[in-house]
């Protein structure tokens, strides 16, 4: 038995139970409420009211208002019943959903835990290579190339293990949006300039001051990172990027627009998908891409109030809209 139909037979055992457990709560419920009936009326019966008949079997009998009132409490009492087994069917319902949940936050905490080790001494080895290689060396490209590869590994592990911590109810200290973002352009700057892309950053001021959002501030980094280097990678020679921050209403709004050539090869809506990925723009040398960066990017908005969408896309460029609560 492989590991699909094993998790198809534990979703049918726990399917079975919850309904058994289910029909028999039911059929406690009703026989509770018959029997509640019947000793209402045995209660509410007066001697007067029993009738002998020929037969020998006595019949009682009750008024209006009697009959209405133990119908209210028979309702009542049935309503209260099922809430209580719907309480119990839930808990017992999504107990291994819990389960399940947990065992894959663990595997991903523990993971991207022992992950950060084995790659950081990669980079240091790689970069060892690089400086007995020499700049002149054949092999200077590939190193180079290795080098990108391993930081992009070492940056969606540690991606990996921000979002796998639960949500905490303590708000964090606001975020300067107007002073993160002009950092994270600068060094990415670097990047961009390898590609001979122009990245520019604009911050459009308010009346309440520069623009603030109450999210960690190295999320926040690691967002505004996801969303400039999506762009390097989809914007081709000579082309240009432009990040600007502006305040709209109650909301901060981090925009990235580049001028490649648009969304190819997948729907505009699906880039926040995991392991979902766009056509790349010609041969541009920007980091190895694994589908999931945009998707943390939206994961994280969620989870703190905001989102991200794809505001324009087309021949002319596409332009991402990060939306956050301000501060």
């Amino acid at each position: 038995m492989n590991a699909s139909d094993a998790d198809r037979l534990i979703l049918r055992t726990a399917a079975r139970k919850v309904s058994t457990q289910i029909a028999l709560v039911c059929a406690a419920s009703l026989a509770v409420v018959i029997l509640a009936l019947v000793l209402f009326a045995l209660y509410r019966s007066q001697p007067a009211e029993l009738v002998q008949h020929p037969a020998g079997a006595g019949r009682i009998y009750i008024d209006e208002a009697d009959g209405l009132l133990a119908l209210i409490l028979g309702g009542t009492l049935a309503v209260v019943l099922a809430a209580a087994a719907g309480l119990v069917s839930a808990r017992s319902a999504v107990k291994p959903l819990g389960e399940a949940l947990a065992v894959q936050r663990r595997f991903v905490q523990d993971a991207s835990h022992e992950l950060r080790t084995p790659l950081a001494v990669l980079d240091a080895r790689l970069q060892l290579a690089q400086r007995k290689a020499g700049p002149d060396s054949p092999a200077a490209p590939t190193l180079a190339r290795l080098r990108q590869d391993s930081a992009a590994l070492a940056e969606l592990v540690d991606d990996l293990l921000l979002m796998s911590a639960p949500a905490s109810d303590e708000m964090p200290d606001p975020a300067d949006v107007a002073a993160l973002v002009p950092d994270v352009t600068d060094d990415l700057r670097l990047l961009a300039g390898e590609a001979r892309i122009a990245l520019e950053c604009s911050i459009a001021g308010g009346a309440a001051g520069p623009p603030r959002v109450r999210i960690p501030a190295h999320l926040l980094r690691r967002m505004v990172t996801a969303l400039v280097e999506n762009a390097i990678a989809h914007t081709p020679e000579s082309g240009r990027i432009d990040v600007t921050v502006s305040a709209a209403g109650r909301k901060v709004r981090i925009m990235v627009r580049d001028t490649g050539p648009g969304i190819i090869g997948i729907e505009p809506h699906r880039v926040f998908e995991r392991f979902a990925r766009g056509m790349p723009a010609g041969d541009n040398p920007a980091r190895t891409s694994y589908g999931i960066g945009l998707a943390l990017v939206k994961d994280a908005a969620l989870r703190h109030g905001g989102d991200v969408t794809v505001a324009e896309t087309g021949a002319e460029g596409t332009v991402l809209s990060l939306e956050l609560p301000a501060a």
